[in-house]
This record gives C-alpha cells, structure tokens and sequence, in this order.
C-alpha cells in the first residue's frame, strides 16, 4: 500500500477499501483526525495502523457517523460464541475530502 500511497497525485480523492482486519473501536483518543467516535468494539493490535492513516492524511470513514450495529459490524464472520461482532472492513478517503461522505 506504501507505494500506492507514495506515487498518488495530492490533488485527486483516494479511495482505499477492503478487509483490514483491522479494529478500530470506539475510543478515538489521538486520532481524532483521523477517526470518528461511531467505531465498534476495542481496538486491536492491527488498529494501530490508524498511525499510518494519520501520516498519509487518511480518514476511516465507517467511524464517521453513528449507525445501529447491525450495519457497523462486518457480517461473514460470526464468532464462535455467536454475539461478538466486529467492525473490519473499511475505507478510508483523503482528509481533505472528508466532507465528501
């Protein structure tokens, strides 16, 4: 993703989507920028690459506006215990074009 990211023209709206794996949750401390506080769950050790969103200006946009859970959580996997949901797929758009969604 680095070279995507490294080649893009600045001017034009990024749109990064797919299966992450990755855990946002709902605490958006620090990452304000780059998150909103509508996430789900806990963030897990993958959720750290909202580094990586903050220094290519990148925002998480399901995270943006509040939604019930049953459309915030991803719905082809299903825990064992069959209640845990969770929020793993993602796309993320420029920071400047936040206003967009």
């Amino acid at each position: 993703m680095k070279e995507v990211l490294d080649t893009r023209n600045q001017h034009d709206m990024l749109t990064i989507t797919g299966d992450m794996n990755v855990k946002v949750g709902d605490q958006n401390w620090d990452f304000e920028r780059v998150m909103g506080k509508y996430g789900l769950g806990v963030r897990n050790d993958n959720g750290e690459r909202c580094e990586m969103c903050d220094l290519n200006e990148l925002v998480i946009t399901g995270t943006l506006f509040p939604h019930r859970t049953i459309h915030k959580a991803t719905c082809t996997w299903i825990s064992p215990d069959g209640k845990t949901k969770n929020q793993i797929d993602h796309v993320l758009i420029n920071r400047k074009f936040r206003k967009s969604v």
